[in-house]
This record gives C-alpha cells, sequence and structure tokens, in this order.
C-alpha cells in the first residue's frame, strides 16, 4: 500500500523542523556541549532498553508503572543536580523548580498529543480516529486524583518541605499496589486473553529479546540480568555526567540570549526524558495506542510524587538539616499551572477516549503557555474554566464517567449509548 502524499510531506516537514532545532542546539552547546548531550542521550537509551526489559517480567499495570519511572529517571539526576546547585545558591532555586514543573508541563501538555498524532498519521494498525482506552487502564488514570489532590494541599500550603516527601512516596506506591489489585480483580471477574508487552524491534532491541527469550517464553532470570545492567551502566552515566549537562545548558542559554528559566524548564526535561518519549511513540505507531497513553500518565504520576518528593529530600541534605523551599510568586503560579494541565487532563480522559478535538485544544494550550511564558496566568484561568466545563458535562449529562464507574464495578462493560 502506498504511503499518501500528505502522510509524506508531514513526515519531511517533521524532520526538517527536528533538524533545524538539532542544529541550532549544537550550534550553542558547542563540541563538549554536544558530547555531553550525547552522553545523557546515551544513558536514557540505555535506561528506556533496559525498562522494556523489565517489563517483559512484570504484571501490566503495575509494569507500566515502573517501566515509565524508569524512563523518567534520567529526569531525577539532572533535578538532582539543580537542586545540589541551588542548595550552595539560593539564586539557583528558581531554575531547579524550573526544571522541576517544565518536566511536569512537558509531560502533561505534549505527551498526549504526541501520542495521538503518531497514532494518527504513522499508525498502520489504526483503527478509529480517536484513542480508545481498555477499561483495565482505568486505575491507572483514577490514582493520578490522589497525586493531584496532595499537590494542591502543598500549593495551599505554598512550599515544599521535607515532611511533604514521605507523603508523596506513599500515595506513589499506594497507587502502584491499589492498580495491581485492582487489575487482578478485574482480570478474575473479565478474564481477557491481554496482549502481552513487547520490546521495541530495532537491532539492538532484536539482539537483546533474542537472549531473553526461547521461543515465545520469557527467560526471567535473564531478562533481569539484562535489565539490572542496562539500567545500572545508563545511571552509572547520568551521575557522572548530569552536573556538567546542567552546566553546558546554561552555557547555551545565555548564548542564545534565553531565559535559563525556560532552557533548563524544557530543554533539559526534554532530553532527560528521551526514553519515555520514544517507547511512547513504539507503542502508538505499533497501535497499542492506549498503552502509549498511559505509559505519559504513569510518568506524569511519578513526577508529580516522586521527583518533587526528591527536590525537598536533596535540598534538606545539601543543607545538611531537615527543610524545604517557601514558594515565590513564580513558582506557586507554576505549581498552579501544573495542578490546572493536570485536572484539565483528568476530564479528558475520564470518558476512556482521546478525540483529535480534545488533541488539538490540548496541544494548542501547550504551545500558548510555552510560547508566551509571561501569560501564565491567563493560560491557568482558562485550564481551569475547561476542566470546570467538562465537570459540569459530567455531573449534569452523566458523561465522562468510565473510569469512575469501572473502579466502582470492574470487570463490567459501560453499554454503548
Amino acid at each position: 500500500m502506498q504511503t499518501p502524499s500528505y502522510i509524506r510531506i508531514l513526515k519531511l516537514i517533521t524532520f526538517a523542523i527536528l533538524a533545524a532545532a538539532v542544529l541550532a542546539l549544537g550550534y550553542y552547546l558547542k563540541l563538549k556541549g554536544i558530547i555531553i548531550s550525547s552522553i545523557i542521550i546515551f544513558a536514557a537509551v540505555l535506561i528506556g532498553y533496559g525498562a522494556e526489559v523489565l517489563e517483559l517480567v512484570l504484571p501490566s499495570g503495575v509494569a507500566i508503572a515502573i517501566v515509565a519511572l524508569l524512563q523518567i529517571s534520567p529526569e531525577f539526576f539532572v533535578e538532582w543536580a539543580t537542586v545540589k546547585r541551588a542548595a550552595f545558591d539560593p539564586e539557583f532555586l528558581h531554575n531547579a523548580m524550573a526544571n522541576l514543573y517544565g518536566a511536569n508541563k512537558l509531560l502533561v501538555g505534549f505527551g498526549p498529543p504526541l501520542v495521538f498524532f503518531v497514532y494518527f498519521f504513522f499508525s498502520p494498525n489504526k483503527k478509529e480516529n480517536y484513542i480508545k482506552f481498555h477499561q483495565i487502564k482505568s486505575y491507572s488514570i483514577f490514582v493520578m486524583i490522589f497525586a493531584l489532590a496532595y499537590n494542591v494541599v502543598i500549593y495551599a500550603k505554598n512550599s515544599l518541605m521535607w515532611y511533604d516527601s514521605i507523603a508523596l512516596i506513599l500515595i506513589y506506591f499506594a497507587s502502584v499496589i491499589f492498580i495491581g489489585k485492582m487489575e487482578i480483580r478485574y482480570q478474575k471477574l473479565k478474564p481477557e486473553a491481554e496482549e502481552g508487552p513487547e520490546i521495541e524491534q530495532g537491532a539492538v532491541a532484536r539482539l537483546i529479546h533474542k537472549f531473553v527469550t526461547a521461543g515465545e517464553k520469557v527467560i526471567a532470570y535473564r531478562a533481569y540480568i539484562v535489565s539490572f545492567l542496562l539500567l545500572a551502566i545508563g545511571g552509572a552515566l547520568l551521575v557522572g555526567f548530569a552536573e556538567e549537562f546542567l552546566e553546558c545548558l546554561l552555557h547555551a542559554a545565555v548564548a542564545a540570549g534565553i531565559s535559563t528559566f525556560i532552557f533548563i524548564g524544557y530543554v533539559a526535561p526534554f532530553m532527560s526524558e528521551f526514553p519515555e518519549k520514544t517507547v511512547a511513540i513504539g507503542y502508538a505507531m505499533k497501535g497499542h495506542e492506549d498503552t502509549a497513553m498511559i505509559n505519559f500518565l504513569s510518568s506524569i504520576l511519578a513526577q508529580l510524587t516522586l521527583l518533587t518528593a526528591m527536590v525537598p529530600l536533596a535540598y534538606s541534605y545539601y543543607k545538611g538539616t531537615p527543610t524545604g523551599i517557601v514558594f515565590d510568586k513564580v513558582q506557586s503560579q507554576e505549581l498552579l499551572l501544573v495542578i490546572a494541565m493536570v485536572l484539565f487532563s483528568l476530564m479528558l480522559f475520564l470518558d476512556l477516549k482521546f478525540t483529535i478535538r480534545e488533541t488539538v485544544l490540548a496541544l494548542g494550550l501547550f504551545i500558548w503557555q510555552f510560547a508566551f511564558p509571561e501569560s501564565r496566568e491567563t493560560v491557568t484561568k482558562v485550564y481551569f474554566v475547561l476542566f470546570l466545563s467538562y465537570l459540569l458535562e459530567m455531573l449534569l449529562e452523566k458523561r465522562h464517567t468510565d473510569v469512575i464507574e469501572t473502579v466502582i464495578k470492574p470487570g463490567e462493560d459501560k453499554e454503548e449509548a
């Protein structure tokens, strides 16, 4: 079947934009920056491979949650480096929080539209002109509510303290346990033949896959060994080069005349979350679009809880005493924007569908707040208005309730209208 001309044109435009962005970034990073950035991306790719191998031997929802956490682990190292510097240079705290909330905004605002467009334009297995979630994915969507609720608490008290870390860590692990238990309950009530996770079929991935499998059977101990080695090597590279990577980004931002707040808030998370995006794209292209979307949502859960929890812990460690961060006006507004974005995204997913109209709306709002950061207060208000409109529609018209109904009554199909 011949590829439609509009798809070829879209691919050409996409590659041209990416090439221009890479050349521009390379120009400002200089040779040292390019080498260190390449090491960071290579480390991220290794962690991505390790995460995919681990997914072969873990249960579905729990696997996605843990794998998503591993895929964004490079961001933890970069954030640790920014917090370490902020502990000794109070002026830099602004940038440390920019990286934290920039990473959240990037995943929430850019991730779901990216999955939809890849699925819509490039997947040969496309079934519908929208993404339809399997009911079992409801649990991964539902637990986002608890992570979001505690971030509302953090915003209300206008600080991120060491004791908040304890609550956030508990929320993450409680969420993963809840997902696992509810999926087991769902499968007992409604057993189905689910497709197992697939490892990406590049040359390196095929070699790894061949080593960890015998026929169709996964050899568990080999998978654990390979995963451990890949994660350990990738992690060691990140530990060794995270601070230098941060310095290169700062120099590049100054050379390009771009605010370090923007550069660290978007460029650093984009590069450090590289494996998360590539794995999600792979799922979407193979027709596992709902798994790709949940991969992003699981990463958002990890960032709203564990990544946020790491900040006051790292800050306290380098300060030498249990402490935390009191927000200034910009940091408080950034957190409120993240909360508004997640609330809006959750409302989009509560009916277990993600349509092209919702995709364009979500991407448009993300581009707006990215291109005009000074308009964050206005964008935040727009997100809240849209959230309230969806909420009223749910309450008055009994729509967008599929996730809640699945959680309350596992294994029961919602009748089609």
